[in-house]
């Protein structure tokens, strides 16, 4: 596994805890088969793709299953190290923060995929993901990151309960559209929905660690794109159901050459 500089988003901390538990304990949250033959539409064999989620393990056999090359960027060494446990030496493992600019990346990909990753973030750390991965995009190539669209299921019991308890602030900023459990930390574990065999303590430290998110509204992307991508750029943007997933889309960016 190569190693970035230090990694200092909080948020990884959160999946180094929760690691492979995310798909070993009777829980998937990753694309289902027919997303992930979505995702990989054109990839050719000898293609270089990159993975930004080392959660993904589905997604990962895909890629390799489509004889692309493939490279998985993840800031959780946990979540690397345990997808390289369980494809050792299929893949190249790089440990970032792919909200932070990486030239490492520039113009080396066919695809970059990513599935869900942008709604883990609050509105400057999608800003510079977005910079970072479509800028890893070659001439010609598909930048392809899957998207929840408003509020997540799980919110909305959250959100009803602080309401109840006078603690709606604590939890949601309405102006921001941005969610945040740690304010909830101690009642969390009442109204969130089971994930599987993964234990409710687990579940709660995992979502508390992972702190401030925000939940996407429409045009938001696009308009975080035309901020980010240089002028000289050429690209076309398409939003596309993912199949099999009610309320998530494909946000797809194809570089023109």
């Amino acid at each position: 596994m190569t190693a970035d500089r230090e990694i200092t988003n909080p948020k990884a901390v959160a999946w180094d805890r929760l690691g492979s538990a995310y798909w070993n304990l009777n829980y998937n949250g990753g694309p289902n088969p027919s997303a992930c033959v979505q995702y990989l539409d054109g990839v050719a064999a000898g293609e270089r793709v990159l993975l930004v989620g080392a959660s993904t393990v589905a997604l990962a056999r895909a890629v390799l299953d489509a004889g692309a090359e493939l490279v998985v960027a993840d800031f959780s060494a946990v979540m690397l190290a345990e997808l390289e446990y369980l494809l050792p030496g299929q893949a190249e493992f790089v440990r970032v923060d792919v909200t932070r600019a990486d030239p490492r990346f520039d113009d080396a990909f066919d695809l970059v995929l990513a599935d869900r990753l942008v709604n883990r973030f609050v509105l400057a750390e999608m800003r510079g993901a977005l910079r970072t991965l479509s800028g890893a995009v070659r001439p010609g190539g598909k930048l392809r990151l899957s998207y929840r669209l408003g509020l997540y299921e799980r919110d909305v019991p959250v959100l009803a309960e602080a309401a109840r308890r006078g603690e709606t602030s604590a939890v949601f900023d309405e102006a921001q559209f941005d969610v945040d459990y740690s304010g909830a930390a101690e009642w969390l574990a009442t109204v969130l929905p089971p994930h599987g065999d993964i234990p409710m303590d687990m579940l709660v430290d995992f979502y508390v660690a992972r702190g401030r998110e925000h939940r996407i509204r429409t045009g938001e992307l696009d308009e975080l794109a035309a901020q980010v991508i240089s002028d000289s750029t050429r690209y076309e943007i398409a939003h596309l159901p993912v199949l099999g997933h009610s309320g998530d889309f494909l946000f797809q960016l194809t570089r023109r050459t």
